[in-house]
């Protein structure tokens, strides 16, 4: 079953003083709306038959998800085969902590770039060292 794309009426319109904002939908309320009265040949309204099956709802990929905070929380995990680790809201130090235990375990994260992470920690490590240098010199 193909879902239809659910876009806003007279979304096509450009919008005023080159703003971008996300279309979303809102729901048609006009009396003589033809989207609300569901007529042929205008774009679908969302529905209850267009939800995606219970079965595979809320997977990623046919995976369960499982949301990781910190390093330690990746220590005590235990995957099975049908699940996948999510990195959750966290500062960049912990992504980095998370980042070099996973490497250390042979971990693959869904949202998280193993590789480009540690290479912003070298990065600040270095900056931290020129601002060091700078203030022994001034010393």
């Amino acid at each position: 079953m193909k879902i239809p794309k659910f876009v806003r009426k007279d979304a096509k319109k450009k919008p005023r003083f080159k703003i971008k904002r996300k279309i979303k939908w809102r729901r048609q309320k006009g009396r003589d709306n033809k989207i609300r009265q569901k007529m042929k040949s205008y774009s679908r309204m969302p529905d209850i038959g267009y939800g995606s099956p219970k079965k595979t709802r809320h997977l990623i990929n046919g995976k369960e998800p499982r949301q990781i905070h910190s390093a330690k929380e990746l220590d005590s995990i235990k995957l099975s085969p049908n699940q996948i680790i999510v990195v959750a809201h966290t500062s960049l130090k912990n992504k980095i902590e998370i980042a070099k235990k996973a490497k250390e375990k042979n971990l693959k994260i869904l949202n998280l770039n193993i590789k480009k992470t540690l290479k912003k920690e070298k990065i600040k490590v270095k900056a931290e060292v020129k601002k060091e240098n700078k203030s022994e010199v001034k010393k």
